[in-house]
């Protein structure tokens, strides 16, 4: 086997291999179409298998009672929101009556819109 035909042969191979993988990529692909139906399946089955373990542990109703709503205030770290603060109150004061590192903010108090 001359150098040639060596040559053709591992051409040969390589783009078998890379036509072999790139159909099996597109199958693959082409079975996403039953991914979501199979998905809704799954879940109808575990659904109804909590409704009727829930039916099953259900005691006799009582009389509902009513519970007091409470909303959570949200403490989050915002650094747009203080940043956007620190350039409001730069641009009231002129920007250079007060530095950006020796500036206090002692509170923020929520305005009431109409």
């Amino acid at each position: 086997m001359n150098v040639f035909e060596q040559a053709l042969l591992n051409t040969l191979m390589g783009m078998g291999t890379v036509f072999a993988v790139l159909i099996f990529i597109s199958l693959l692909i082409s079975l996403f179409v039953y991914i979501p139906s199979i998905e809704r399946a799954l879940k109808n089955r575990s659904s109804k298998k909590e409704k009727k373990a829930a039916q099953e542990e259900r005691p006799a109703p009582k009389r509902p009672i009513l519970e007091e709503v409470v909303e959570e205030e949200e403490l989050v770290d915002d650094g747009e929101l203080v940043a956007v603060i620190t350039a409001a109150i730069m641009a009231a004061n002129g920007g250079a009556a007060v530095s950006a590192d020796k500036l206090v903010v002692r509170s923020i108090k929520r305005v009431k819109r109409r």
